[in-house]
This record gives C-alpha cells, structure tokens and sequence, in this order.
C-alpha cells in the first residue's frame, strides 16, 4: 500500500471549469487541506501538499504551489488523472459503478500498464499487464485484495514467474482522512496513494517486514499527526494534516 498521491510513475488530475483552490470551495464535510510528508531518510523526497476540492470532489493537489495531480470526472465518476509534471496519466474504465479496468500511460517511453479488476465476494483481483501506448498484453502480477469492514485486510501478490508475497494489515478504529471524498471506494480499487480504506493502517507487515505506525487525533477522531517506524522502531515517516 502506499501513502498518499500517486508521486510516482504515474499520477493526477483536473476538472476544468469546476477546479478551484480549496480555500474557494468549503466543504460541509471533513476534508483534507495539507498534508505534510517528512522522509527520515534524506535521499527521500518531503512533500509540502495542498488538496483543492469542488464540493467533496477532489480537484487537484499541488506541492509546494505547483500542481502535481489533476482529476478528472464524468458525471459523478472519477474517469482521468493527470500527472502534469511528468505528462503521463490514468484512463479509468467502469461497468456499472465498478472499476473493472484502468490504464496508466506514460507517452514519453510509449509505454503503459492495464490493470483488470474483478471482484468474488469480500475479494477483488487486480491483474496487470505491461506493453506500448496501444497495446498491454504482457503479464507482470496479480493482485488479491480481502476486504473487511471496509479495509483491505490481506494483499497477496503472484508474479508472472511464480513468485508469491503476501501483505497483512491492522486497523485503528478512527477516520481515515480521506473517508469523505468523493469515489473514495474507488481509491481502494486503483491502488494508489489515497489508499480508501475506511481507517488508518496501524501495522503493516510481511514475511521481511513489520512498520507500526502511530496516530494523535482530533476531537472528530481525525489523525493530526502519523509516526510510522520499522521493526526496529527507526523512523520510517512523520506527517501531519490539517483539515477544512
């Protein structure tokens, strides 16, 4: 799983005539307003983030006052992210209310990778395939996610080779603070930085791997500050939110 904003290959979003800064769109809902990313390890990259919003739709999020992540909606469906910095983007396919496709493109390298999602019971499997801007048929992994009260318990992940690697998760029992967005269950299907999950990861552990991370909150039981260390209890990641 990873934190917030998709930072990395691919990212973004925007939504025309809607988009605004978000100090021009109070929201009648908890939102978040900036978020800050401080990496112990200084080869990391910190982030200084501020969400913009239309309603409880989120806009754009911007770093340090340049826009990182525009989002794009048909209707009341988030259908486009854009990464404006590094031009590639997301196309998210639906049937019906579910995500059953999404495609990350990164024109410059005439390269992309198609994720198919299905769903079985308290279970989706995201199936992902690598190829050129037209065509993505190369297997790389799968992906089976166990959901439970609205929180992805298990993520067991099986390569084209074989090679199996299974993630485990806990719960506090307070706000995620992002549960409020709009398409926020579809975060959790797109795997990217705003993980969808209803409350925030206390524990995160793999078979080479145990980060614990710890929370203060505010009266709405909103996180205000999250220190995650490893095993070692070294610190990983400090952040600290501010809402509207």
């Amino acid at each position: 799983m990873k934190k917030i904003l998709y930072l990395f290959a691919f990212s973004a979003l925007f939504l025309g005539s809607c988009s605004s800064d978000s100090s021009d769109s109070p929201a009648a809902v908890t939102l978040v307003k900036t978020m800050i990313i401080d990496n112990a390890d200084p080869a990391d990259d910190d982030f200084n983030l501020l969400f913009s919003y239309s309603g409880n739709k989120l806009v754009n999020v911007k770093d340090s006052g340049v826009v990182i992540e525009q989002y794009i909606y048909t209707g009341d469906k988030l259908t486009r992210i854009n990464h404006p910095e590094d031009d590639t983007y997301i196309v998210i396919e639906y049937t019906g209310d579910q995500v059953t496709q999404y495609t990350e493109y990164d024109p410059d390298f005439n390269s992309a990778a198609k994720t198919l999602v299905t769903y079985s019971g308290n279970t989706f499997t995201r199936t992902v395939y690598y190829g050129d801007l037209t065509s993505q048929t190369t297997l790389s992994y799968t992906e089976v996610c166990t959901v439970q009260n609205g929180n992805i318990m298990q993520l067991t992940r099986t390569s084209s080779f074989g090679f199996s690697s299974t993630e485990n998760y806990t719960y506090d029992v307070k706000n995620n603070p992002f549960k409020n967005i709009s398409n926020y269950a579809v975060f959790q299907v797109l795997d990217f930085d705003i993980e969808g999950n209803v409350n925030n990861i206390t524990d995160f552990i793999t078979s080479t791997r145990h980060d614990i991370t710890s929370f203060t909150y505010n009266s709405d039981d909103y996180p205000i500050t999250e220190i995650t260390r490893d095993m070692s209890n070294v610190l990983f990641e400090s952040i600290s939110y501010t809402y509207y």
